[in-house]
């Protein structure tokens, strides 16, 4: 309970802390360059953690200053990151106050249901595809018996599709509407197909 509440006093102050600088820190990473591109990853974690910018934000901004490719690896590996760090926090100290956090989400007993059948497949199918909002996908598996191992590679894989969209959306924004709209559209389309995938195997299982 002590760790719960000293965890909760940090996170809090860092919010307020980074809410007060926010607009020099949004424009201190507009303006980064490669040489800060170390920094730009851990800062992807950080804020995928810490939502003091939302992530979208930051990741649309790597699309924009670094390009859809390198962006994308970015905002991947804030992602991939801020999973894991949520699952070993979940699993290893703050499992009471989780617990009590991932109830309040009805989807719960949805996210329970796919995970019986395949552990693997079901955060694969919550990452690539809006089942499951992502704090409980990752809480949830943290407190369950996932393997770590199935649940990073699922995550890992998972991610791609999005983290691409993200940086591809942001590098567009301020280029061409055409194509930034066109990206929307394809990945639309992308959720729609995979949608029919996750119903089968869903309704198999």
């Amino acid at each position: 309970m002590k760790r719960a509440i000293i965890f909760g006093i940090l996170y809090g102050l860092l919010l307020f802390i980074a809410f007060l600088f926010r607009e020099p820190l949004l424009a201190w990473i507009n303006e980064s360059h490669y040489g800060q591109l170390p920094l730009m990853f851990f800062l992807a974690i950080f804020f995928s953690v810490i939502p003091v910018i939302p992530f979208a934000v930051f990741a649309g901004l790597m699309g924009v200053k670094y390009g859809i490719w390198v962006g994308a690896a970015i905002n991947w590996t804030g992602s991939v990151g801020a999973a894991v760090i949520f699952f070993m926090m979940a699993r290893n100290y703050f499992v009471r106050p989780f617990q009590n956090y991932i109830s309040k989400y009805d989807q719960v007993k949805k996210f329970d249901q796919i995970i019986s059948k395949n552990a693997f497949i079901a955060v694969l199918f919550s990452r690539m595809i809006p089942i499951i909002p992502t704090p409980v996908v990752n809480i949830y598996s943290g407190l369950s018996s996932m393997l770590f191992t199935h649940y990073i590679a699922a995550t890992a894989i998972g991610q791609i599709p999005g983290m691409i969209v993200y940086a591809y959306l942001g590098n567009q924004l301020f280029t061409s509407i055409q194509a930034f709209m066109t990206g929307i559209l394809i990945y639309v389309g992308f959720i729609l197909l995979v949608i029919p995938f996750y119903r089968l195997w869903y309704q198999r299982g």
